[in-house]
């Protein structure tokens, strides 16, 4: 709900301080940590294999993400679609794939 909340509501005051472009670094944190929220949803609730949950996690988080930018460009007056956005989300969602299969202890590494 929050990734919702940022991405369609008006957040353009608080952003203007940061330097241009930073806000790609925040997409692809808040990706990373979507990502590993939705593995261990998938992992550790629905007992899904580790691959397949990674595999899981992975889909959805891009799948989303062009989701909201799509939604961004068709539903707001205030936000636009931008594909270095895409970029950044799945870059995020990239890194938390790198992490999850890396991770030897916490997870059985099963395949």
């Amino acid at each position: 709900m929050a990734l919702v909340a940022l991405s369609l509501l008006k957040v353009s005051d608080v952003t203007q301080e940061f330097p241009s472009n930073s806000d790609k670094l925040f997409h692809a944190m808040a990706y990373a940590i979507f990502t590993i929220s939705w593995f261990f949803a998938f992992h550790c609730n629905v007992k899904l294999k580790k691959i397949k949950a990674v595999t899981y996690a992975a889909l959805l988080s891009v799948t989303f993400g062009m989701l909201m930018e799509i939604l961004q460009g068709i539903m707001t007056r205030n936000r636009e679609a931008d594909l270095n956005d895409v970029i950044a989300n799945a870059i995020g969602t990239i890194i938390a794939v790198i992490v999850i299969t890396t991770l030897k202890r916490g997870v059985k590494n099963e395949q």
